[in-house]
């Protein structure tokens, strides 16, 4: 049972280690592939909108749809083996 536990949490730390970036009208967004955003950079053009909250949002799925293509090409190629339970 042990063993569970620490092949999920070694399987955690590798997904946090991944990480893929968007960056939409001035609003850059990284998310790492335990799916957490990881940091968000807004420029002053970007704050001065009057679409912020839109071009946030965007930023941030995006950055979240780059991470889930990354994760699969890296299982799909081997990189990443999940667990067995």
């Amino acid at each position: 049972m042990f063993d569970k536990i620490r092949q999920a949490y070694q399987m955690k730390k590798i997904l946090e280690g991944i990480t893929a970036k968007e960056d939409y009208k001035g609003i850059k967004t990284t998310a790492n592939g335990a799916l957490q955003i990881v940091s968000i950079e807004i420029s002053e053009a970007a704050r001065a909108s009057s679409d912020l909250e839109k071009n946030i949002r965007k930023s941030v799925n995006g950055a979240l749809q780059n991470i889930q293509k990354k994760l699969q090409k890296e299982m799909k190629e081997g990189n990443i083996q999940m667990p067995s339970l």
